[in-house]
């Protein structure tokens, strides 16, 4: 009877097989490793370049990664809509059955294994290998598919026709019902990095993304592989950032605080292009405004104001600076931005340059950021650069230097425990200068050449 079944489908009209998908296990052969793409059994289109890549590392670390009983059933590795090497989900089987999903995750150029423990996802996958033969895919939610504050959320459906009569299969046919079953992940770097929320494998350091495991050797951090001179060099030189800064120059005299956020868009033409966003001055302290970050926001840049005779003018980024420019970090490591295009600016009026420009960038991989410091710990920071701001001011005899600027700077960073972070000066005239530190923490200012 079932061969008849068979028969009869393959003389269907072409308007059902839109609408159903039939998947035999008896029709599709075993896993080939060597070619996962011909033996996937999703019902969606995958990122089968991800998968490939990932099963290779798994092979080759399976004894660092394996935690459970059951094995990988590789046929049925899902992207869930992502199709930028980014992320992908495998059924741990047991006895033909479903017992656990293990994840893995790309954050910069590792990539993170971390099991879930999800009846429900575990439900999904179970319905889709059961062996039911007639089913209808739903197809995934992308706005569904989000990135809010370095937690990222994939979202997938399938709903499973279950007949009452083997002989009469279809809807409408013999009687039956629809079961829909979900599969739901919110994630963060953390998750994966953390062994106590279930990361495993590569001692939670991750497994190179590349190489030997048939990836990209491309640094997804750094796809250009600029020095950090150069990439200063082309984040000033972008149009849309250094038409800004021209913006700003005259606001350095302002009454408060201007700037501009950074972000990418669809060009329509299948590119993308920067868009770019006045940021919100706060309405009670002038010294202060509203960065929005967005899941492609890659930079911001803004004044520091000038003061009056007698006032204290630190025309270097503060606590609250820095903090902003590392939340634009993790959110960068939850998208899977290139860490090196992420950039923070800030421009003051110099009476020498007439105008100095500021620049931070960072060049980390991600795994060694510090957690976003809450409104409590920004005002210790604040009272602690200001008091050192103050002393310097006294013993300079009334003025704070760029030199003084510059060890208030990295002093601020070590507090913070923020490293890898390059800090560069653009004079004028366009001139661009490293500032590099020595094991006394004092600053030079190097040329970019």
């Amino acid at each position: 009877m079932r061969k008849k079944i068979i028969l009869w489908l393959s003389t269907c009209g072409v308007c059902m097989m839109i609408l159903y998908s039939c998947v035999h296990d008896d029709l599709i052969s075993s896993l080939d490793s060597q070619n996962l793409k011909s033996a996937s059994k999703s019902l969606w289109k995958e990122d089968e370049k991800f998968i490939q890549n990932v099963m290779k590392i798994y092979m080759e670390h399976e004894t660092k990664i394996k935690k459970i009983a059951g094995a990988p059933s590789w046929e049925y590795a899902m992207s869930m809509g992502k199709l930028d090497e980014t992320f992908m989900v495998v059924p741990i089987v047991e006895n033909g059955k479903v017992v656990n999903t293990l994840v893995c995750a790309r954050f910069d150029k590792k990539v993170y294994f971390r099991y879930e423990n999800s009846e429900e996802n575990n439900k999904f996958f179970n319905e889709i290998i059961s062996g039911k033969e007639f089913r209808v895919s739903v197809t995934s939610d992308n706005s569904k598919n989000t990135v809010q504050k370095g937690i990222i959320c994939v979202s997938q459906s399938v709903s499973v026709w279950h007949p009452n009569d083997e002989n009469n299969p279809w809807p409408g046919q013999g009687g039956g019902h629809w079961e829909t079953s979900y599969y739901n992940n919110c994630y963060s770097y953390q998750d994966y990095s953390n062994p106590d929320m279930g990361g495993s494998g590569g001692d939670n350091g991750g497994f190179d993304y590349g190489g030997g495991s048939g990836g990209s050797t491309v640094d997804p951090n750094n796809p250009q592989n600029l020095t950090p001179c150069e990439k200063t060099k082309s984040t000033y030189n972008n149009t849309a950032v250094k038409s800004r800064y021209e913006v700003l120059k005259p606001k350095t005299a302002g009454p408060g605080e201007s700037g501009f956020g950074f972000k990418t868009v669809p060009d329509g033409s299948g590119g993308t292009t920067t868009q770019t966003t006045p940021l919100n001055p706060d309405s009670t302290d002038p010294d202060k405004m509203h960065v929005g970050i967005y899941a492609t926001s890659y930079g911001f840049i803004h004044t520091h104001l000038d003061k009056p005779e007698g006032s204290l003018a630190i025309k270097i980024f503060s606590p609250a600076d820095i903090n902003a420019f590392l939340d634009f970090i993790h959110n960068a490591v939850a998208n899977g931005t290139p860490l090196g295009e992420i950039f923070g600016g800030m421009i003051a009026s110099d009476p020498d340059t007439g105008y100095n420009i500021y620049q931070m960038q960072y060049v980390g991989n991600g795994n060694d950021l510090p957690p976003v410091f809450t409104k409590a710990q920004l005002e210790v920071l604040k009272s602690d650069y200001t008091k050192i701001a103050q002393e310097m001011v006294t013993e300079n005899g009334g003025s704070i230097t760029h030199s003084d600027m510059q060890r208030l700077f990295l002093k601020t960073l070590n507090q913070m425990n923020l490293q890898n972070i390059i800090l560069t000066k653009i004079e004028g005239d366009n001139i661009v200068k490293t500032i590099n530190y020595n094991s006394q923490g004092s600053p030079s200012e190097d040329n970019c050449l």
